[in-house]
């Protein structure tokens, strides 16, 4: 296994707590595959005492395989029992066989069963129960109308005297309030003109809306078909449902805006705050979104009766074990004296807790500028930290073994941009200048010229930033030609093509995604350069990203010390060979 000198370093750490401060395509695996054989094959450490983390199967099963090879092709496997290997797992199927193995003392009376699903189960559920309960439930269709103008709003509630408040002192209708405002309350009459099922509350709405339309004018703006139910009727049958209490004016807070979609995110809000939990085990009611905190609450106790842990408990309930077990915490450290975790940017509070628990050696390896999960958890300060404490020996690997100096160079450019972040020298090992390639698009375009960009032969890979883009994405190439893939740039990470297209903002403006920090959007554009071998395309409209790394200069100065280190790397070569 053949290593530059800073990967050296590194890999010839022995104990002790270390960072490896990593760029794109500068061999992280490799690094932490090449450490364990050294701590096997040069110190003599039995290799069931180590324990390596992935960040999930896939580069579990590559490690295994990387690792397995080298021993078995080694004189080093002639002298030890086959059977003996390195622990490689993911953090939570490490933490699910530590529950099991100590049940018991986990607070379980048999081996609890594993949710995987389930939670998407119960959330389909609970929003067939709501829909339900609106479609029965008894609406008052009502009208608020000017005594002066004869102008009327018209609108759907199951509490009419409440809504009637909610309208006159802070209308959610923009032009109903200012109205009222201007007129004064005593100027308008509030009048229920029927009670209907909530299952034909929006018909209903609709023809009043059309018989006062056509008497006078209206403030109403919307149509009440264009969804099955209204937000107010589903937002009071929520409240309901989970008992939550109905406040005036709900329906202007930000917690309840687009109530159908902020449902579907429920699953992903609840396991992002489960992913901060450091101490205990998780407790619901701490969810901030009051949506998901009802949910949450409802969701947990399901679970608890079940006997049963999610994808989440696997890591907070064994960070718990160990924390309150001292002695069962002794005895995992006396087994793994020695952990590694790979793509360490990546890990949530709730991940560093279960791994400072497991041992003292933690030989952690990541790249700051990489860590594109934050909507998960994931909490790129905790690798800042680490780094900054005094005791954490500290090495770098920031040579590029992936992409041209082009595509180094620019996106290097790009990801300074970002302040809070650790400083890298980030350079190339192939000198080769091949321009990026910038095109401006639309959605009409947008087939032409991925049409034109797919016609060479080489391994090719379109990216994008969302599931919505790669969908359409998708049926644009079916109609064409299909590229070696097509996916989102978060599932790219850690991959890499001859070729890359980056789609942006021409089917939607999605980049950078205004629910998402600045910085991390940032570091998905980054993620997205770097996957890219020799050829970089970003095909697309107006994006913020595109400037900061075009606008950089040509420094004469790399290039020359680039091609001198080349000529002196072939030298090296050439010398070898001879002998």
């Amino acid at each position: 296994m053949r290593l530059d000198r800073n990967q050296e370093k590194a890999v010839n750490h022995v104990t002790g707590p270390a960072i490896v401060i990593a760029g794109p395509g500068s061999g992280k695996t490799t690094v932490v595959t090449a450490r364990i054989l050294n701590l096997i094959q040069t110190h003599n450490i039995p290799p069931s005492q180590i324990l390596a983390i992935a960040f999930n199967r896939k580069a579990v099963e590559e490690m295994e395989t990387r690792i397995l090879r080298e021993l078995v092709s080694s004189q080093f496997a002639e002298n030890t029992e086959t059977d003996k290997k390195p622990e490689i797992r993911t953090l939570h199927a490490f933490g699910k066989d530590l529950i099991t193995e100590n049940y018991e003392r986990a607070g379980f009376n048999q081996i609890p069963e594993i949710w995987t699903g389930q939670i998407d189960e119960i959330i389909a559920q609970e929003r067939t129960q709501i829909e339900r309960e609106a479609a029965n439930v008894s609406v008052a269709i009502y009208k608020i109308e000017s005594k002066s103008t004869g102008k009327c709003y018209i609108g759907q509630t199951t509490h009419p005297e409440r809504r009637r408040r909610e309208h006159f002192d802070h209308s959610s209708n923009d032009r109903l309030r200012q109205a009222i405002r201007s007129e004064g309350k005593t100027h308008f009459i509030f009048e229920v003109l029927e009670r209907v099922p909530g299952r034909e509350a929006n018909h209903r709405e609709a023809h009043w809306i059309d018989f006062y339309k056509n008497q006078t004018s209206v403030f109403n703006r919307a149509d009440p078909l264009r969804v099955q139910y209204s937000n107010q009727l589903i937002l009071e049958m929520f409240c309901q449902h989970f008992d939550i209490p109905y406040k005036e004016h709900l329906d202007r807070d930000p917690d309840f805006e687009n109530l159908r979609d902020r449902f579907n995110e429920v699953k992903e809000t609840v396991m992002r705050a489960k992913r901060q939990v450091t101490a205990g085990v998780f407790d619901p009611t701490t969810v901030n979104d009051r949506v998901a905190q009802a949910f949450a609450v409802k969701y947990e106790t399901l679970k608890t009766e079940a006997n049963a842990i999610d994808f989440e408990d696997m890591v907070i309930r064994a960070a718990n074990l160990l924390e309150t077990c001292p002695d069962l915490r002794q005895t995992y450290r006396a087994k793994y004296p020695y952990l590694l975790v790979d793509e360490f940017q990546d890990i949530s509070p709730a991940d560093f807790r279960l791994i400072s628990l497991l041992s003292e050696n933690l030989f952690a390896v990541g790249d700051d500028d990489q860590a594109i999960y934050g909507f998960r958890g994931g909490d790129s300060e905790i690798m800042q930290e680490f780094t900054d404490r005094r005791d954490v020996a500290k090495y770098e690997i920031t040579r590029n073994y992936r992409s041209t100096s082009t595509i180094v160079e620019h996106a290097r450019a790009l990801i300074e941009r970002n302040t809070q972040r650790i400083s890298k020298d980030l350079r190339a090992y192939n000198p080769t200048q091949q321009d990026i390639k910038i095109v401006a698009a639309t959605p009409e375009t947008v087939e032409t010229l991925l049409r034109r960009e797919l016609m060479s032969a080489q391994e090719t890979a379109v990216l994008a930033r969302t599931n919505y883009e790669i969908d359409h994405l998708q049926e644009i190439l079916a109609r064409c030609v299909t590229p070696v893939e097509v996916t989102t740039i978060h599932k790219a990470k850690g991959r890499e093509w001859e070729k890359v297209i980056l789609v942006h903002n021409t089917l939607g403006r999605r980049f950078p995604r205004r629910d998402n920090d600045l910085a991390e959007e940032r570091r998905v554009f980054y993620v997205a350069m770097t996957r890219a071998k020799m050829e970089l395309v970003v095909i697309g409209g107006t994006c913020p990203f595109v400037p900061e790394f075009v606008k950089v200069r040509k420094n004469i100065g790399y290039y020359l010390r680039q091609f001198a280190y080349w000529r002196a790397r072939m030298r090296l070569k050439k010398a070898s060979d001879r002998k």
